[in-house]
């Protein structure tokens, strides 16, 4: 390794892209254990404050870095994520880790091997530092859960980082790794993304196979990846997708188109009337003027829908109850009571119910789906309001009374689940508390590479996003 490498470590080598660090690693700048160590002292010296880990593997990462290492020193040609930290969440399994899905009753379980996922992503280089942490079975809009404190956020720690992906959105802003995994069923991945000043992708459903348990919200979960900078994210997308039988969903992609010299983008800064804060309705104005000022064309619509909110929430209890109605019974006093509660509404849920739930949440698909047929990019404000503070959602949002719960707070992001499609944020702004607003892009059906190209243009032409001031003791 070079002697001159102090401005590097000055900076933080966690808090490095995973592209700069793998620059390094392939001019021998840096070591993959040196690396590896700078993570996990990064997660010892500053995750006591934010609790974004559950558990974490500093052997098995050292173990992996050094045999990483040799294989750099043998000429073994590095695959694209070679000797960079990752953070999985812990809705995914970790062969030979803890699996908790954020719940006391599977505590003291033990994951057999890795989700198709988390393979993908070691076979591509990275490497597993630790699980981070989500609410119960990730059912909430915020990250917090009985094994333990909440997640904060590192923006402001008095503040939620979001859920249920707050854990590793908190990891990423805190400069603890470069990479980290996320779940999404209602927004999981995109709302703490904008919540945490970070990109965030959820993908085309099942462009990423999702394997063991795939019947978990099966219309609507996806797997994806997160970052802190578009770059990264492609990456990590490139070494994720592909269909795998085990997972019948994930057959059907054809290949990507490419991107078009000039894009067809349409912004709004709400749907169905829905309340917005100005300060996140302007973070979608700034994107599509980014996109305006590059000579794409940009005009401002919106698709005829009604407020997605209640239906996702009625059929979301009703696949959960399907998945886990059992825990009712064999174990009430182990769930959190949101859980419990989340249970007992897809119980209750009657057949006339999900009949009219679901047709009205097919026909805001097709809606959606009809609406993006002549569109490349659709923005929208990716929350509703800035991170509030800790089990406080908000009960007012633009001047308007709000349930406070997350199709409040993150009414949009859903939008991608219901309908499919690929989804991502960009962080564009600071509100007036000095924490990051972001905007919210979908695409086309199987257009995730379109996305992603047309946000790292965006994020060029943005400039660098300030990174979180990790004031670990407001």
């Amino acid at each position: 390794m070079r002697a001159d490498n102090g401005p590097i470590r000055s900076q933080g080598l966690a808090s490095l892209s995973a592209f700069d660090l793998r620059r390094l690693l392939m001019r021998r700048e840096l070591s993959v254990p040196e690396i590896v160590s700078a993570a996990l002292e990064a997660i010892a010296t500053r995750d006591g404050r934010l609790h974004a880990f559950l558990t974490i593997c500093p052997e098995a990462a050292m173990r992996a870095a050094r045999a990483a290492q040799k294989r750099l020193r043998d000429g073994d040609p590095p695959p694209p994520l070679f000797g960079i930290p990752l953070a999985v969440k812990d809705a995914e399994p970790v062969a030979r880790m803890p699996f908790t899905a954020g719940s006391l009753i599977f505590r003291q379980r033990i994951a057999g091997q890795d989700s198709l996922h988390v393979a993908r992503l070691r076979a591509a280089g990275a490497i597993i530092v630790g699980k981070t942490n989500t609410p119960e079975f990730t059912l909430l809009g915020e990250t917090r859960n009985r094994l333990g404190p909440d997640t904060c956020n590192p923006w402001d720690t008095s503040r939620t980082p979001g859920g249920s992906s707050g854990g590793s959105a908190a990891a990423l802003a805190a400069g603890m790794v470069p990479l980290a995994t996320g779940s999404d069923t209602a927004g999981s991945i995109t709302a703490p993304a904008a919540f945490c000043g970070l990109v965030g992708l959820k993908p085309s459903h099942r462009r990423i196979p999702v394997w063991p348990d795939p019947e978990d919200w099966q219309p609507f979960s996806d797997v994806g990846p997160m970052a802190r900078t578009v770059h990264d994210l492609t990456l990590m997308l490139a070494a994720s997708v592909g269909a795998d039988p085990r997972d019948p969903l994930s057959e059907g992609f054809g290949p990507p188109r490419p991107q078009p010299r000039k894009l067809r983008i349409t912004w709004a800064s709400s749907v169905a009337g829905l309340p917005v804060a100005p300060e996140c309705a302007a973070a979608a104005e700034a994107l599509a003027t980014l996109f305006q000022s590059a000579g794409h064309h940009v005009d401002e619509a919106r698709p005829d829908i009604e407020d997605p909110g209640p239906a996702h929430d009625l059929l979301g209890a009703v696949e959960e109850y399907r998945a886990r109605g059992t825990f009712l019974a064999r174990h009430p006093d182990l769930l959190a009571p949101e859980t419990s509660a989340m249970l007992a509404m897809g119980k209750a849920a009657t057949a006339s119910d999900i009949a009219v739930a679901r047709a009205a949440s097919f026909g805001t698909a097709s809606r959606m789906r009809d609406f993006m047929a002549g569109r490349d990019i659709f923005i929208l404000p990716a929350t509703a309001c800035p991170a509030f503070p800790l089990r406080q959602p908000p009960t007012m949002i633009g001047g308007c009374t709000v349930r406070p719960d997350w199709p409040s707070y993150a009414p949009f992001n859903m939008l991608a689940n219901i309908a499919g499609l690929p989804a991502a944020t960009l962080p564009m702004l600071l509100s007036a508390d000095g924490l990051p607003v972001g905007a919210l892009a979908f695409a086309g059906y199987g257009q995730d590479e379109l996305l992603l190209a047309a946000l790292a243009e965006a994020e060029a032409l943005r400039g660098p996003f300030p990174a979180a001031p990790l004031t670990l003791t407001r």
